[in-house]
């Protein structure tokens, strides 16, 4: 039984989210999951990472096709009654390849090495119905009943039912004694009683003698449409789904399927029928993030049917292809707030039917009297209707005074689900400051330094020409240590990829072309059959880009093409890479929840991450725009209660804001060399072990056990970690343990090698 079963989620989404390994719910998914189920409001808060999209996508996908499929029975029931079966036969496409069809119900293999199958078209959702299978050939043969998300050799998972040849009926890989045995010749019918909603049955029969009852339904295929299979091996036989020659009383042929019972007639919805509105509604503060959560629903959904589920993207970009899907009737709209509420109001999208408001990043989207947007939305959907709508409010921070007044604006009486609790730092992630000194000039070593300097803001002129011990000194010096710092710390740690927060969309413009420099200077230009190209490959997912740009550089980077990625707080919030291992900032937010949402995109789905914080121990001035134009040519240097576009920031007292939210320090690493004792030492300068190296992380100790305490092993030192990849990794474990144990003869095969090639010389030289 699947754990997402044990909270009420259907078969199709359950094998949709498990083929994406989501073996287990995370804690939210676990309690919001049941609660927007059941119907009511709710208030989630958890951590970045932690699930959010999957806990409120799951039950709203569940809930709009409940709702469809329900409505779609009712219209099915008002058909005339003498409305035209569609029949039953075997389904070429829904069979192996070694599977020969002949007249829509002959099938026959001849490959004897494994067990290949075969579905008809007839999917029962309701009523008694029956077919017979008449075997011609001596091969083994299984026949019954399965769903569209079954295994063609039936009997072998939940979702089908066989009774074999050898007198074996089987579910879910279990066979026990049933019936008997049968070959060719014979004639086995195969009887679906789903007259009980409450309480189907499957049983068989053999030359028209019946057998009994051989499987009761599970309640998580109540709902399922069940389709006539057939499989074998080496096998030769005729499928009979209208004309029976053991007709059981009671038992309808398939292919006589009514329209009310056949699940084809509730997936038979036009485009453009739904056109009353959509159902579900989905907000999200940006489009690149509104763009994640479409794909994850479209992902999610794959397997619903009877009818499926149409999912629209309402967040700019391409105006006619977005009207041409609000004109298809989705089922469900995910978009922002600026664009859905255009679309309202233009008539382009109807909310009448609207039953689920749900608005991911509910801090954000709140933000700026949004709240007054979202009522207009909610009250357009209750204008003539008594339906009470159903609103859940999902966010890593949910207890700001912008969201409590959402919360009593729209909300009736929900269901709080605070998993935050006191703000921390996700237990796999290590969150590192690295302190960046003006006047101490370079104590690192970077590939870049003494070739590629930086371009700056041009707030100040080159350190150079300034009074070494001016602030605009200190200021200059740290916006051109920073650039170096991220090329250093990549070499140092092996960064494969790395995700870079910067503050602007200038910053972000400026390290771009710094990184692109240090690696020859050829801007990365798309995939390349060689690889990257360019070692410091980069791109940028900044406000200032195209959606068509930015869509385009977030694939790049997830598909591994680039190394790094550089964005904006706004760009890249919410947004999801897969097994993200590094992160750098290269200034710290001024707001503390910047801090923990951007250090939420490492350390996610249980894989440990390392986010590096560049903090200057000095002011720094940078730029702060309050010109008409923002910033496009500004050069006012000013500060900007002088009327001037600049500000003095200082990550000091950021920091210090941030520490008080943890309610500690986070750990420094050496300006020099990257270490930090107890948990990174990428050079090897603490001398650990011997084994040590780039890719292998030690884990703060910790005088705690349990959850948070640091994994040991035999010895009693802590294990390796390794960023990107799962903490309790059994492969990974073992693989680490045999590079320790082989290390020492690789470092004396190393230096047997060099010795070799020293003697190789000199022998060569002398002429030996």
């Amino acid at each position: 039984m699947s754990a997402f079963e044990e909270l009420g989620v259907c078969p199709e989404i359950i094998k949709a989210v498990e083929e994406d390994d989501w073996l287990l719910p995370t804690p939210i998914q676990a309690e919001s999951i049941p609660l927007i189920l059941g119907g009511g409001d709710v208030c989630a808060a958890a951590e970045t990472g932690s699930g959010k999209t999957g806990a409120f996508g799951l039950p709203a996908l569940q809930i709009v096709h409940e709702s469809l499929r329900a409505a779609a029975q009712a219209a099915v029931v008002s058909m005339k009654p003498n409305q035209a079966s569609r029949g039953c036969t075997l389904d070429e496409a829904a069979r192996d390849l070694q599977i020969c069809l002949g007249d829509g119900e002959r099938c026959s293999c001849a490959d004897s090495r494994g067990w290949r199958g075969v579905r008809g078209t007839a999917p029962v959702l309701a009523g008694k119905y029956m077919y017979e299978v008449e075997i011609l050939s001596p091969g083994l043969v299984r026949v019954g009943w399965g769903t569209r998300l079954g295994k063609l050799e039936i009997g072998k998972d939940e979702n089908s039912f066989g009774y074999g040849g050898t007198g074996k009926k089987s579910w879910n890989g279990r066979f026990e004694d049933y019936g008997v045995q049968f070959g060719a010749g014979d004639v086995v019918g195969c009887l679906l009683d789903r007259s009980n909603p409450d309480r189907g049955t499957v049983s068989f029969a053999v030359n028209g003698r019946l057998l009994g009852e051989a499987f009761v339904l599970p309640p998580a295929l109540r709902n399922s449409a069940l389709l006539p299979a057939i499989c074998g091996k080496d096998f030769d036989a005729r499928c009979r789904f209208a004309r029976l020659e053991f007709p059981v009383e009671g038992f309808a042929p398939v292919a006589n399927l009514k329209a009310c019972d056949d699940a084809r007639c509730l997936a038979g919805e036009t485009p453009g029928k739904s056109s009353a509105g959509v159902q579900c509604l989905i907000l999200e503060p940006t489009r690149d993030l509104a763009l994640q959560t479409f794909n994850c629903l479209k992902k999610i959904g794959r397997y619903l049917e009877a009818p499926s589920i149409r999912v629209a993207l309402c967040c700019g970009g391409d105006e006619r292809e977005q009207r041409g899907e609000m004109a298809k009737g989705p089922h469900i709209v995910v978009g922002t707030l600026q664009k859905v509420s255009s679309c309202i109001h233009r008539g382009v999208l109807s909310v009448k039917s609207l039953k689920l408001l749900i608005l991911d990043e509910a801090d954000e989207l709140v933000k700026f009297d949004a709240l007054s947007e979202i009522l207009k939305i909610k009250r357009a959907a209750s204008v003539g209707s008594s339906r009470r709508m159903q609103v859940s409010l999902f966010s890593a921070t949910l207890h700001t005074d912008d969201v409590r007044r959402a919360v009593e604006a729209l909300t009736e009486r929900p269901t709080w689900v605070d998993l935050k609790g006191k703000v921390t730092i996700p237990d796999t992630v290590h969150a590192l400051i690295c302190p960046v000194f003006a006047h101490e000039g370079m104590p690192f070593k970077s590939a870049s330094l003494g070739r590629v300097e930086p371009k700056t803001d041009g707030i100040h002129a080159p350190s150079a020409a300034l009074p070494r011990h001016s602030e605009q000194f200190a200021s200059q010096r740290v916006k051109e240590i920073k650039p170096h710092l991220v090329v250093a710390l990549a070499d140092a740690f092996k960064m494969e990829t790395c995700l870079v927060f910067c503050r602007t969309n200038l910053d972000c413009d400026n390290l771009e072309l710094f990184l692109t420099s240090c690696g020859g200077g050829r801007k990365f230009a798309g995939k390349a059959e060689s690889g990257k190209e360019n070692p410091y490959s980069c791109v940028v997912l900044a406000g200032m880009r195209s959606q068509e740009e930015r869509n385009r550089n977030l694939a790049h980077f997830k598909a591994g093409d680039v190394r790094f990625l550089i964005c904006t707080d706004v760009a890249a919030r919410g947004i999801d890479i897969h097994e993200l291992p590094f992160l750098i900032m290269t200034t710290l937010p001024d707001d503390p929840d910047l801090f923990f949402h951007r250090v939420g995109r490492v350390g996610r789905a249980d894989r440990m991450g390392l986010a590096i914080c560049l903090a200057a121990t000095s002011p720094e001035q940078m730029w702060f725009h309050r010109c008409a134009n923002r910033g496009q040519g500004c050069r006012n240097t000013r500060l900007v209660k002088e009327g001037g576009c600049t500000i003095w920031y200082d990550e000091t007292a950021c920091l210090k804001a941030i520490e008080d939210r943890v309610g500690g320090p986070l750990p420094r690493m050496d300006a020099g060399n990257f270490s930090c004792p107890g948990i990174v030492d990428p050079l090897g300068v603490l001398g650990d072990s011997a084994g040590d190296n780039i890719r292998k992380r030690r884990p703060g100790a910790s005088s705690e056990t349990g959850e948070g305490a640091t994994r040991r092993d035999a010895s009693g030192a802590p294990g390796p970690v390794v960023y990107g990849k799962a903490r309790n990794d059994q492969n990974l474990l073992s693989t680490m343990k045999h590079l320790q144990e082989i290390s020492g003869a690789v470092s004396e095969l190393e230096i047997l090698e060099r010795e070799m090639q020293k003697q190789f010389v000199t022998l060569a030289a002398r002429g030996i």
